[in-house]
């Protein structure tokens, strides 16, 4: 009976503090936009840099790769380059989605909320 009252005193202090954790929340955004990560495939002749807050913010094709790529013009050479350039881009973002969680559990740690199982983002 007695533990509803309890829950229902836990909302009530979690609304009490509703702007401090918007505040936190829009801080924890801004630092997640900051936050880059790297990732290349073919020993670098693919490198993509992607933020925390899952966007793309370059990829970087080595030139050479590129021309040799574009002056062969196989098929096979084609989806090789297509190859690297969507291996580095999902481990981009794989590697991003981790900094973002390790960010977002130190958040919510610190905002005394609970994570829930496979973190905020997800497995």
């Amino acid at each position: 009976m007695f533990g509803g009252l309890k829950n229902i005193a836990g909302m009530a202090s979690m609304f009490k503090d509703l702007p401090k954790m918007q505040a936190k929340l829009e801080e924890v955004k801004r630092e997640l936009a900051n936050m880059v990560v790297e990732a290349e495939t073919g020993g670098g002749a693919v490198c993509v840099t992607a933020a925390a807050d899952m966007t793309i913010k370059s990829v970087k094709i080595d030139p050479t790769v590129m021309a040799s790529l574009v002056e062969a013009g196989s098929p096979e050479d084609h989806a090789m380059a297509e190859e690297l350039i969507s291996g580095a881009v999902n481990l981009a973002m794989q590697r991003a989605r981790d900094a973002a969680q390790e960010h977002l559990a130190a958040a919510a740690g610190e905002m005394g909320l609970p994570m829930p199982p496979g973190g905020l983002l997800g497995p």
